[in-house]
C-alpha cells in the first residue's frame, strides 16, 4: 500500500513537472516568436526612418547648395556695386578710428571707406601695447605733471582728450612719449565724433587679460561718453578680439576686408543704434547689416 502510494505520488509529481516544463517551453517559444516579430518590426521601422532621413538630408543639402549659391551671388553683387550701395550714406556723420594693437594696421582702408561714403574721419589713432609699462607711466606722470598709475588712467586721458579743446596737443604729447601713434586727426573737428570703429588683434593665453587692460576699458569709456562703437576684424584673423567685444555688447563685423563687411560697417555707422554680430564666421548671426 505504501509502495503503491509512493508510486502514485511520484507519478503525479512527474506529470506536473512535465506539464510545467511543457508550459515553460511553449511560453518561451511563443515569447521568442513574439520577440522576433517585434525585433523585425523595429528594424523595419528603423529602415523606413533611415530612408526618410536620407531623402530629407538630400533635400536639405540641395537647399544648402542653393543658399550657398545665393550668398555667393549676393557677395559678387555687393563687391561690384559697393560704391553705389554706400554713396553719401555717412553724410554729416563723424567717425573716429582706434586701433588697440601695434600690428596689422589696416585702418587706412577703413578711413578710405568712410570718406567714400561722404563721411568725416575725426581721428585715426593707434594705442600701443606699452600703456601699462611702469617706466612709461612714470615718464608720462613727470612730463604732464599728472599722476598715471595704470592703463586705466591712460585710457581715461585719451577719451577725455578727444572731448576737449586742448585734446589735440595732449594727444601729440602722448605720441611724443611713444604711447600712441596718430595716423590722422582732424584738428578742427576731432571732438565732433559720434561713432568709433575699433580695430584689435588678440591671441594666446593672455588675450583676455590684455583685452581687459585696454580694449574693455576703452569700450566702457566710449559708452559712458555716449559714443557708438563697432569692432571689426578681417576674415582671416583670429576671432578672440571680436568674441570678447561681443561679450561686452557692441556690434562686431568679422569680414571687414570683404564687400559685405564694408556695407555692414557703413550701415551701422549710419544708423548708430544697432547691436549685432555680422559676417561669415561662427560668431556671426547675420551675414550683413541692414
Amino acid at each position: 500500500m505504501n509502495i503503491n502510494m509512493k508510486y502514485y505520488i511520484v507519478t503525479i509529481c512527474a506529470i506536473f513537472i512535465a506539464l510545467g516544463v511543457g508550459i515553460l517551453v511553449g511560453f518561451n517559444l511563443n515569447y521568442d516568436q513574439a520577440l522576433s516579430k517585434q525585433q523585425s518590426e523595429v528594424l523595419e521601422s528603423f529602415n523606413t526612418e533611415f530612408e526618410a532621413l536620407k531623402d530629407k538630408n538630400k533635400t536639405l543639402q540641395s537647399e544648402i547648395n542653393d543658399l550657398d549659391g545665393n550668398v555667393d551671388d549676393l557677395k559678387e553683387y555687393i563687391d561690384n556695386n559697393i560704391d553705389i550701395l554706400t554713396q553719401d550714406a555717412l553724410t554729416d556723420k563723424n567717425t573716429g578710428i582706434i586701433l588697440t594693437s601695434d600690428n596689422n594696421d589696416y585702418s587706412e582702408d577703413i578711413e578710405n571707406l568712410i570718406l567714400k561714403a561722404n563721411g568725416t574721419v575725426s581721428f585715426n589713432i593707434m594705442i600701443k601695447d606699452n600703456i601699462s609699462n611702469e617706466e612709461k607711466l612714470a615718464e608720462l606722470s613727470k612730463s604732464l605733471n599728472k599722476t598715471f598709475k595704470s592703463s586705466q588712467d591712460i585710457i581715461n586721458y585719451i577719451v577725455e582728450s578727444l572731448d576737449n579743446t586742448k585734446g589735440y596737443d595732449q594727444l601729440y604729447a602722448l605720441e611724443d612719449l611713444g604711447l600712441i601713434k596718430i595716423n590722422n586727426i582732424n584738428k578742427g573737428n576731432y571732438q565732433a565724433y559720434d561713432s568709433v570703429v575699433l580695430l584689435g588683434n588678440l591671441s594666446g593665453k593672455d588675450a583676455k587679460d590684455n583685452f581687459n587692460s585696454k580694449d574693455k576699458l576703452l569700450i566702457n569709456n566710449l559708452k559712458d561718453a555716449n559714443k557708438y562703437v563697432v569692432a571689426v576684424s578681417q576674415s582671416d584673423s583670429d576671432k578672440t578680439f571680436l568674441k570678447l567685444c561681443q561679450e561686452n555688447n557692441i556690434s562686431i563685423i568679422d569680414d571687414i576686408n570683404e564687400g559685405i563687411g564694408k556695407v555692414s560697417l557703413i550701415t551701422l555707422l549710419k544708423n548708430q543704434n544697432i547691436v549685432g554680430d555680422y559676417g561669415d564666421s561662427d560668431l556671426s548671426k547675420k551675414i550683413i547689416a541692414y
